[in-house]
């Protein structure tokens, strides 16, 4: 049995803003049962619909840090066509009336949850075989994965799927302030593994870091491989 998380900024039915959510939502509910556990993980914003998070059930909450601050992590559970999905709960992140907001904001959001869900993975007691993580918004979750997390044993061995929806967003921001809120190596922000042409950028971690990198579709890997489709990237 292969444990798998994959892990989203959206999934339906919860939250949806574009195609992201669909693979996200409907992609685990056809793997093989008896040979895959497939959960997913996605925040826990208060603009998810109240019909779906009264019926979210605690599992635990601790806390970790992210700059200077000490944060919150809630974890949720509620299993919808026979998968298990956890939400990662901080309404100091995740609340609001839309799932993203200004560049500057989101950059901090989703460091704090990709390094909040790979924290909550001993808590839950799941240990995933791979990881799949999905678009800009975990871009940093292998990063975490090989740098901060790379001596706890727990981790050992676990393999990063990255797959890219959209090569436009990239999720780029001034380097000394990504250094600063999610406490990674200094060393690591070079043009050959989160510099790009000046700032950090979560997509390109996400490129470097992960063991695999998979597209949309054979047709959108070869796009993102031309100048035209690659976005500086190709």
């Amino acid at each position: 049995m292969k444990n798998v998380l994959l892990i989203a900024s959206e999934a339906v039915p919860f939250i949806k803003t574009g195609g992201l959510a669909d693979v996200a939502g409907s992609l685990p509910k056809y793997f093989d049962k008896t040979k895959f556990d497939v959960r997913v993980m996605i925040p826990k914003y208060t603009c998810i619909p109240w019909e779906y998070r009264e019926k979210m059930v605690y599992k635990t909450h601790f806390y970790i840090d992210l700059a200077w601050r000490t944060q919150y992590v809630g974890v949720f559970e509620l299993e919808w066509n026979g998968v298990t999905f956890y939400f990662i709960d901080n309404e100091f992140y995740f609340g609001g009336n839309k799932p993203y907001s200004w560049i500057h904001e989101d950059i901090e959001k989703f460091a704090f949850f990709s390094k909040a869900a790979l924290s909550a993975l001993p808590v839950l007691g799941f240990r995933p075989d791979i990881i799949h993580c999905n678009d800009w918004q975990t871009g940093l979750l292998p990063v975490f994965l090989k740098t901060v997390y790379g001596s706890d044993n727990f981790y050992a061995g676990i393999k990063t799927v990255f797959t890219i929806h959209n090569m436009k967003f990239q999720g780029r921001w001034k380097i000394k302030e990504v250094a600063d809120v999610t406490g990674l190596p200094e060393h690591i922000f070079n043009s050959g593994e989160l510099e790009f042409y000046g700032e950090a950028n979560y997509l390109k971690g996400g490129i470097v870091y992960a063991d695999e990198i998979t597209t949309v579709s054979p047709t959108y890997a070869d796009e993102i491989c031309t100048p035209e489709g690659g976005e500086g990237l190709d």
